[in-house]
């Protein structure tokens, strides 16, 4: 992402609008260690499908991180 481009702004910032993913950057933040769609369900009350989709968006965006496990 460039900072500096107007377009990969806009993309962060409509990542960011969405009170469900937002509530998961503040969720992740306050974890002591790496979570899980499962583990996030509750703080954006939603199933863990809808919340994978929530942390895709995140990662493509460079919010988050991931690591695939099993």
């Amino acid at each position: 992402m460039d900072p500096d481009s107007p377009q990969d702004m806009a993309a962060l910032l409509k990542a960011l609008g969405e009170a469900n993913r937002m509530s998961l950057v503040y969720e992740l933040c306050d974890a002591n260690t790496p979570q899980n769609a499962m583990c996030l369900c509750s703080c954006c009350d939603v199933d863990a499908s809808v919340v994978s989709r929530h942390l895709k968006v995140l990662t493509q965006e460079g919010v988050v991180t991931s690591e695939r496990k099993g």
